[in-house]
């Protein structure tokens, strides 16, 4: 008999501790949820429908404002799109949704760009055309430098005119050089004039001491096929174009480095260059 009752003062032990488990248990989610309980009693009025009057307590009872919790999905605050106005609209939304969104943002994004940032993006760009590239320089424009050019006209009467062209050449160490190979190339077809010099002739070298410039031609400068005169106007030519030079006073001709006495192509037709040749050499 005492057997029992042990057993069943035992039972009843581990029910009243279940019991004063589901209370205590009752007790904290009252004391966690208590606000929305407070909030279903006066919402519903419960106390005035059951005894008529809601207690004060509850009258004064103000419902707390809740945050949002997530619900398991992603949650993320709609940014307002440049340019358009400004909404309140935060939200939940899935992989899917949020997806959506960016490529629709992604595709308006260039047409809703601000004018500062279109600015600075062409700033930008204009900036990267400028800039230089290691090692590679931007080209510099060629200097130049007039030269005067004797050609030489023929008048009504046959008589053979000196003509004088001036002409931009490219400019270098050797200015004497470069003037007298541009005047063997002949003259330009807007300088409306002639050459006398024999076609094909070369220029070797040019030296210059104690204002004597030896000009050094090649052996198509021997032979003019006009006669004397093509043998005088070539002279000059080369005479008043050097001469131009503050440096240079008269003119020594060589012919493929010799010093010569005569250039021509008979007996009748010679013309002295075993001297030098100055301005007044043709007055």
């Amino acid at each position: 008999m005492s057997g029992k009752n042990s057993k069943k003062a035992k039972r009843n032990g581990i029910f009243a501790a279940i019991w004063l488990l589901l209370i205590l248990i009752l007790i904290i989610v009252f004391l966690v949820k208590k606000d929305d309980f407070a909030a279903n009693l006066k919402s519903t009025n419960f106390f005035e429908r059951v005894v008529g009057t809601t207690p004060e307590f509850l009258q004064n009872y103000e419902t707390k404002k809740k945050d949002n919790k997530s619900n398991g999905l992603l949650d993320v605050d709609v940014a307002p799109v440049p340019g358009q106005k400004e909404t309140q609209d935060p939200g939940t939304y899935d992989l899917d949704d949020l997806n959506s969104q960016s490529e629709q943002e992604q595709a308006s994004a260039p047409a809703n760009e601000s004018p500062k940032e279109e600015e600075r993006a062409q700033e930008t760009a204009s900036t990267k055309e400028e800039e230089k590239k290691p090692g590679e320089e931007k080209p510099k424009p060629a200097a130049t430098t007039n030269a005067k050019l004797f050609f030489i006209q023929v008048d009504a009467d046959g008589n053979v005119n000196r003509k004088s062209v001036v002409r931009q050449i490219p400019k270098s160490d050797s200015p004497l050089t470069d003037t007298i190979k541009a005047l063997l190339a002949g003259p330009l077809d807007s300088e409306k004039s002639m050459s006398l010099i024999p076609p094909g002739t070369r220029l070797l070298s040019a030296t210059v001491r104690n204002g004597i410039a030896a000009l050094n031609f090649s052996e198509e400068f021997e032979f003019n096929s006009i006669g004397a005169d093509g043998y005088r106007g070539q002279l000059m030519q080369i005479v008043f174009t050097a001469t131009e030079f503050a440096t240079v006073e008269s003119v020594q001709f060589l012919i493929e480095g010799q010093r010569k006495e005569y250039i021509g192509s008979g007996e009748d037709v010679w013309m002295w260059i075993g001297s030098p040749y100055t301005r007044s050499s043709f007055n």
